[in-house]
């Protein structure tokens, strides 16, 4: 039996592309006893980057997609002059520097993007090994959760790319397949109620699954556990982006 075990065949890649989407408890039933492999996170953390840096140039390039972020913006600095963090004259000053910078803003906004993907791709992952090692008792190391996570940045890839043509198509940032389509038309990013709307996404919560039912077989645990701790790491994260202000 060890050594059936052992000369278990390791997947594709492309077959557990595919069934992360069609039977993901087969995508993971084989991480736990095979050697970790880069390319299985590394080629989706590329992807979600490139497509996160896609993204952006098609803000950018849309002028009215650009004004709304622009405005979101302005409405951030508004919010500090009001709380007292920030002068009137450095407001208008930093105001001002957006106007003046022009296609500059893009070329930062695009870098940005990229930087803080990748800082989050490698902290989510930390932030998972250590629930699962913590929480699920689970022996694997860090790499495995690499790759867990890489699995699942498949789903988030398509919800990027769904994120970006229901912009584009419905000319607005808040457009996105999330519960925030119920306030899209009237969204306001100071409204913390709508900023948690749009922070439940449905891709996210397919992720999520999918993070739950990788996490369960690293820890050889139930499905229902590895979900159930999963879904409250996800909703902690909704509440720092919403109250962080990352959630748009």
């Amino acid at each position: 039996m060890e050594e059936q075990a052992a000369q278990q065949p390791t997947a594709s890649l492309g077959d557990l592309i595919i069934n992360v989407f069609s039977s993901p408890s087969d995508a993971f039933a084989g991480l736990r006893n095979t050697p970790a492999r880069g390319s299985v996170w590394i080629i989706p953390m590329l992807i979600t980057i490139l497509l996160t840096a896609g993204f952006t140039y098609v803000m950018f390039s849309n002028e009215t997609l650009k004004e709304q972020a622009l405005e979101a913006q302005r409405k951030a600095i508004e919010e500090r002059v009001a709380s007292g963090s920030m002068s009137q004259a450095d407001a208008d000053r930093a105001a001002e520097g957006m106007e003046q910078m022009g296609g500059m803003i893009m070329v930062i906004a695009m870098v940005s993007a990229v930087v803080v993907m990748a800082v989050v791709f490698f902290a989510a992952a930390l932030v998972l090994w250590l629930a699962g090692k913590l929480v699920l008792k689970s022996p694997a190391g860090y790499a495995k959760y690499l790759e867990v996570y890489g699995l699942s940045n498949w789903i988030g890839s398509l919800g990027l790319i769904v994120t970006i043509l229901m912009a584009v198509a419905m000319n607005s940032l808040y457009a996105t397949p999330s519960l925030g389509l119920a306030v899209f038309s009237e969204y306001d990013s100071a409204n913390t109620l709508h900023r948690v709307l749009s922070a439940i996404n449905v891709f996210g919560a397919w992720q999520m699954i999918i993070v739950g039912i990788g996490m369960s077989k690293l820890s050889d645990k139930s499905t229902g556990m590895g979900i159930g701790l999963a879904a409250v790491l996800w909703v902690i994260w909704i509440a720092i982006a919403v109250a962080l202000g990352f959630a748009r």
